[in-house]
């Protein structure tokens, strides 16, 4: 597939030179002139008019000059460029007797089977940390129907899943009064992604060693979003003859920081399916407790002087409105509270939520910080 089938526009085309340290010194309506910031030897032009009829000649005339300019083949640059709002994570079964990058069909169903069934587990622990759903929840099933699959690639057998990751910059101020439900819809797909990579990892941190994990550390691994159904998913593949390992890599948006605390692979090994097999049967068996995910602003801040705890409210979607849920925080995540709203910052919560119809939703907080998701780095340092 070429650029221009991607039907890649302006925009992709301008984030990318921008990612790459490209400066922009000239506009008019119909084009941009930019200048490679790091060498300073070499001007390209972006054309704007994506009706205009020379505007697939002008793109080509723009790739051919980047080749020449970042000494780098077409198709890696094309590939940069169609996936500069993605996060990309590539799924790769490696068995030692694939013929031609090819895969028997059974494996191959289970493998593109177990991506639906990574997104569907990793949207549901990002709205609720359980160890196994009975019910996904809705908005987990509608998010798989958005993310896409992108063209299987060489080196054992990679099926690439595709989410978006329009991180927008500067969304946020200082004593923000309200979340942007749009804002909030586009960051879901990025959180999705987070949760899928923090809770592999998890996962394959649980399963190594020669002991086998706790109780304790199971339960644990769910608040990192480990469920039975992402177990399950990993068991599938793994169980199958025609796969030695599974491993599954991330590659982040270069317009979007990479998620504190993300890796960039996860591997499971041959004989891992039995200890993945225990966690899941864990899973299955514990109690079930139920903590909600919440992602939003703080808009409010009440605490007395000499009182022990503060009482904050975090502005979040709820069955897609917008809506305030109170909880008290001890003195230490009382003062990062004010901290993230000072300064704009997201906050992701972890708790009981309750929000009964018609009441005050409030939440009995067991994890509360900047959102993970979105920085790489604390944004508080």
């Amino acid at each position: 597939m070429t650029l221009y089938e991607m039907r890649v526009g302006p925009e992709e085309v301008r984030s990318y030179l921008h990612s790459r340290g490209w400066i922009s010194i000239a506009q008019s309506p119909l084009a941009q002139i930019w200048k490679d910031g790091v060498n300073g030897e070499w001007e390209v032009l972006v054309p704007l008019h994506t009706q205009a009829a020379d505007f697939d000649k002008r793109l080509r005339i723009l790739l051919s000059d980047l080749m020449q300019a970042e000494k780098r083949d077409k198709a890696s640059i094309e590939a940069d460029i169609s996936s500069i709002f993605l996060d990309v994570t590539n799924l790769r079964a490696a068995h030692a007797s694939l013929i031609d990058d090819s895969i028997p069909l059974q494996a191959g169903f289970e493998l593109f089977s177990s991506a639906q069934k990574f997104v569907v587990a990793s949207a549901a622990a990002t709205i609720r940390r359980q160890g196994y759903f009975r019910n996904y929840p809705l908005r987990a099933r509608d998010h798989a129907r958005n993310v896409r699959l992108g063209h299987t690639k060489r080196g054992s057998y990679i099926v690439p899943i595709l989410s978006q990751a329009r991180a927008p910059e500067l969304v946020y101020e200082a004593n923000q009064e309200h979340i942007d439900i749009a804002v909030e819809e586009t960051l879901f797909d990025r959180r999705v992604t987070a949760t899928m990579s923090r809770a592999l990892d998890t996962l394959s941190d649980l399963i190594s060693g020669s002991r086998t994990p706790t109780p304790s550390e199971m339960n644990d691994a769910i608040g990192e979003g480990v469920s039975r159904e992402l177990c399950r998913a990993v068991e599938t593949v793994m169980k199958s003859n025609a796969v030695e390992e599974l491993d599954v890599s991330f590659n982040w948006s270069k317009v979007a920081s990479a998620p504190a605390g993300s890796v960039p692979e996860v591997r499971f090994e041959r004989g891992s399916e039995e200890l993945v097999a225990m966690v899941s049967e864990f899973l299955l068996s514990s109690p079930q407790v139920t903590e909600h995910v919440i992602f939003g602003v703080i808009t409010e801040l009440k605490r007395r002087p000499g009182e022990d705890t503060g009482r904050v409210g975090v502005e979040t979607l709820l069955s897609g409105r917008r809506k305030i849920v109170w909880m008290d925080l001890s003195d230490e995540p009382y003062h990062l509270a004010v901290r993230c709203h000072d300064r704009g910052i997201p906050v992701s919560v972890r708790g009981v939520l309750n929000n009964a119809p018609g009441r005050i939703a409030v939440m009995e907080v067991s994890d509360f910080g900047p959102d993970a998701s979105l920085f790489t780095q604390n944004p508080l340092d």
